[in-house]
């Protein structure tokens, strides 16, 4: 059997931070090194302006008039299903649009159908220099540009030939005390080596010298911000018990979903937990889905949840 997964990158960041050129340099990079790689736009309008850039030869899917976070989370994860199923790829980048929220970008990426066929690497997300320095958005909109900033991986903060390097400083202070884990690195015409993208074993390297200190937690394969789990869960378990071992989950569980079957009742259920709020529905479609749980979160402790689960399954 085939356990091979498709690395997936989430590029995240307001409007105008220079997502769409920094994927373009990644495609370059990415195929450069020979890897067979897939994208995914998603645009608020009804025509598609930004996929201009992607070389034809690569395969594409879009998604317009919505945003990832409110109204199409359902055709990203077909979306990307289809792109799993028509080509053999290596990584796939997702470009969301400003308006996404990084969180409902990876809970859209983490269906229980794609949870064996994915791994998600990193989230990335571009800052404009002077669009946070001079912070002149609304309170709504600033909050959710702070949001991308706190929920990434890594952290480009693009377009700095536009501020003073005592602002471009100020700036890396702002956004470190926001995020202390992510890496950050200052860039110009999103310009950026990505060659420690996909390191797992070795130590990145990392110039910037503000995010030197952080270096020894910045592996992106071990240490993502938004932690995903995954894991079968193959035996019927009982739900008292298994919300109450919810509740103890190790680190802050944003969200858990998947296919399982309950001891007190037959048949598969479709289980939801988002804020704390947790749904069973009965699955009574014909396809049949091999049960399968996913977690999302930070400080998730992959080994405990597996343990946690395989105690319940032995009760």
């Amino acid at each position: 059997m085939d356990n091979k997964t498709v690395d997936i990158f989430i590029l995240s960041g307001f409007l105008g931070s220079g997502k769409s050129t920094l994927l373009k340099e990644l495609i370059q990079s990415e195929k450069r090194k020979g890897r067979r790689i897939g994208v995914l736009m998603n645009e608020l309008g009804d025509v598609s302006i930004d996929s201009a850039i992607v070389p034809n030869n690569t395969p594409l899917k879009e998604m317009l008039n919505g945003c990832i976070c409110c109204s199409i989370q359902g055709e990203l994860s077909l979306q990307l299903n289809s792109l799993l199923i028509e080509h053999d790829l290596d990584v796939i980048y997702i470009e969301a649009t400003g308006a996404a929220h990084p969180l409902e970008v990876v809970d859209a990426c983490t269906h229980p159908t794609l949870a064996s066929r994915v791994t998600i690497k990193a989230v990335i997300t571009v800052v404009n220099a002077k669009q946070w320095y001079e912070n002149k958005m609304s309170i709504k909109l600033n909050k959710l540009l702070i949001e991308q900033v706190k929920y990434a991986d890594i952290i480009l903060i693009n377009k700095k030939d536009l501020v003073e390097k005592r602002i471009l400083d100020s700036i890396k202070e702002s956004i470190e005390e926001i995020n202390k884990k992510a890496v950050i690195s200052s860039v110009l015409f999103a310009k950026w080596n990505p060659s420690f993208l996909h390191t797992q074993d070795q130590q990145m390297e990392i110039s910037n010298k503000s995010v030197k200190k952080h270096n020894h937690e910045s592996h992106v394969h071990n240490h993502l911000h938004l932690r995903t789990v995954s894991t079968p869960v193959s035996k019927p378990i009982d739900r008292i018990q298994f919300l109450q071992w919810l509740e103890r989950v190790q680190g802050n569980l944003f969200r858990a979903k998947g296919f399982i079957y309950l001891k007190e009742t037959p048949g598969l259920f479709l289980f939801n937990y988002a804020y704390g709020d947790p749904v069973f529905e009965r699955y009574t479609f014909e396809k049949q889905y091999q049960p399968v749980l996913v977690f999302i979160g930070e400080g998730l402790d992959q080994s405990c949840i597996e343990q946690g689960l395989s105690k319940l399954q032995l009760k």
